[in-house]
């Protein structure tokens, strides 16, 4: 299962209304899914469908990087 999937799951299943500080130490990827997750539990999309699909671009553009420079 993808971090992004993990996430969603999560998010979906989840109580809260705010990404909890506990999930600090999860990817960015990760994250980004409990968010749509938590989105679509409460109805209420946090941005536009563009904006999130380019905030995961985003996400992982900088993983790939970062990982190349790693070696």
């Amino acid at each position: 299962m993808s971090e992004v999937t993990e996430g969603y799951m999560d998010g979906l299943s989840d109580d809260r209304s705010d990404l909890p500080a506990t999930l600090a130490n999860r990817s960015d990827e990760y994250r980004h899914g409990w968010q749509n997750g938590r989105d679509d539990r409460l109805k209420r999309p946090r941005a536009s469908a563009a904006r999130i699909r380019a905030d995961i671009a985003q996400i992982r553009a900088n993983n790939t990087s970062s990982k190349g420079a790693d070696g």
